[in-house]
């Protein structure tokens, strides 16, 4: 007998209900915008309770939608959801939300990183938690929080992420998951809270207000009768602990185990592998992975397609108008794809992994070039960026097969232009929806439809669509060779300029 799953994925400005055969097939799909609030300078956040509104009509739309298609109700054997990483989602002593959520990209804790980098704070926390914090991090977050707006923080009674605050809405059970509990506050070691950690950010006051921790398939709670009401589900249907966002996607996408490369090319460039040994570096935070004794090295930056968006938005509104302005934009890609050009592009419109004054550039730009030169050079400066990732977590091209997922994943072009820069065999899901993927299937090990994370991706196993390796491996090793040339530059002047 068929089960059907409900995995929901709530990203920075997208919030996604997909209902799922246990085989892995979409049987039904709907999704709410979610709107970012931006009245104050750095910071980037969101309503709570209009997160959740959205989510829960999205649910009860692919509910219908689902039901509509089977021909008869369609009753989810459970539910999980996954949700964009980091941020703040802070819950008061009656349950409800403490302000404004921040999300992922809220930097308003970039002076106090800089503090602590200078005192040593950062460089402890690298190897005590496995990551070095940055700006939109819980730990920086509340400590700003702390000394900012004292009043608020002293009424903080639970500390949540974006899929856990989601869970609560559905349950009403506060509560966090292995992978995400590992976002600042964990013994890289032990993959516990340390109250070392807590101390050495200044944090050990609130140490009760962290979430129990469950692992990603167990039973987190259950559909209450107001949610039942509100979304089609059933009363009583029970919600996994579910996923981090970027782990939902490697497992939606058939990542397990260590081996390959998962790498989501959307708005952040994600580029993780899991690991069975933890090693700390500057160049990946290193959190739990989908077991104890297993970790995911995980490279990011906030530089990958929506560079793409950024082009086409500003420069190809023309290919905009024709209803369909990716054919335009491939004929002039293949116009000029014998043209050696030299063009550079530094994705870094909204952030770098390297600096953060490092800006986007294009570098090598002359008369004679146009359009189809400077989308190229865009295509390669965000296959460059995953890269200079993708070189830190496996610097000796040790893993040769890399998993790719996201918006540009869907383009052949881009499928090979990974494949060529990487060196490495690129296989594409044919599977849109591999984050909401990962979060049912997290549903299913709970509900007792999966064994375990082995048979669920044995079982929803997608096609794969194939890039070798081929004559333009050269010709792009030298453009990164460039592309890192142009970085360097930038950082030597930055530097210079630095010195009285």
């Amino acid at each position: 007998m068929t089960a059907y799953l409900l995995g929901l994925d709530s990203g920075l400005t997208v919030t996604k209900a997909v209902v799922f055969r246990d085989d892995g097939e979409v049987v039904a799909l709907a999704r709410r915008e979610v709107a970012q609030i931006k009245t104050v300078p750095r910071h980037v956040e969101r309503d709570m309770a209009g997160h959740w509104q959205a989510s829960a009509a999205a649910i009860r739309e692919a509910l219908e939608l689902a039901s509509a298609s089977v021909g008869s109700e369609v009753r989810p054997a459970a539910v999980s959801v996954a949700g964009h990483g980091d941020g703040l989602y802070l819950l008061d002593r009656a349950g409800a939300p403490l302000g404004l959520a921040a999300t992922s990209l809220d930097s308003r804790a970039q002076a106090l990183l800089r503090r602590w980098d200078e005192t040593g704070v950062s460089a402890r926390a690298l190897e005590l938690t496995g990551q070095r914090p940055f700006p939109s991090s819980p730990a920086p977050l509340l400590a700003h929080l702390r000394e900012e707006e004292p009043e608020r923080y002293d009424q903080i009674a639970a500390i949540l992420s974006c899929k856990d605050w989601l869970r609560y809405c559905l349950t009403g059970k506060v509560a966090t998951d292995f992978t995400e509990a590992s976002v600042a506050f964990s013994d890289i070691r032990t993959q516990r809270y340390s109250d070392e950690a807590l101390a050495l950010f200044g944090l050990g006051a609130i140490a009760g207000a962290l979430p129990p921790v469950f692992m990603p398939g167990d039973v987190a709670g259950h559909i209450t009768e107001d949610v039942a009401q509100l979304t089609g589900l059933a009363i009583g249907t029970p919600v996994a602990a579910g996923l981090h966002d970027v782990t939902a996607c490697a497992v939606g996408s058939g990542v397990t185990e260590t081996g390959t490369i998962a790498v989501i090319a959307g708005t952040y460039s994600i580029n993780e592998m899991l690991v069975d040994t933890p090693k700390t570096s500057i160049g990946w935070n290193a959190r739990n992975g989908l077991r104890a004794d297993q970790w995911m090295n995980m490279s990011v930056s906030p530089a990958s397609s929506a560079n793409l968006d950024w082009f086409v938005q500003t420069s190809a509104r023309d290919a905009l108008a024709n209803g369909n302005p990716f054919a335009t934009l491939q004929a002039e890609l293949d116009a000029v794809a014998g043209d050696p050009s030299d063009v550079v592009y530094l994705p870094y419109l909204y952030g770098s992994p390297h600096a953060e004054d490092v800006p986007a550039a294009f570098v090598g730009l002359r008369g004679w070039h146009g359009r189809g030169h400077m989308l190229r050079a865009v295509a390669e400066g965000i296959v460059f960026n995953h890269r200079h990732h993708i070189d830190l977590i496996d610097p000796h091209g040790a893993v040769g097969r890399v998993r790719l997922t996201g918006g540009s994943s869907r383009n052949p072009f881009f499928g090979q232009l990974f494949a060529d820069a990487l060196n490495r065999r690129v296989e594409v899901p044919e599977m849109p929806e591999a984050g909401a993927l990962g979060a049912a299937i997290a549903a299913g090990i709970a509900a007792g439809v999966y064994n375990g994370w082995e048979e669920a991706c044995l079982r929803t196993r997608p096609q794969l669509r194939i890039y070798e390796p081929g004559d333009a491996v050269a010709r792009l090793g030298a453009g990164y060779g460039r592309y890192c040339d142009a970085i360097d530059t930038i950082m030597q002047r930055r530097d210079e300029k630095a010195v009285p």
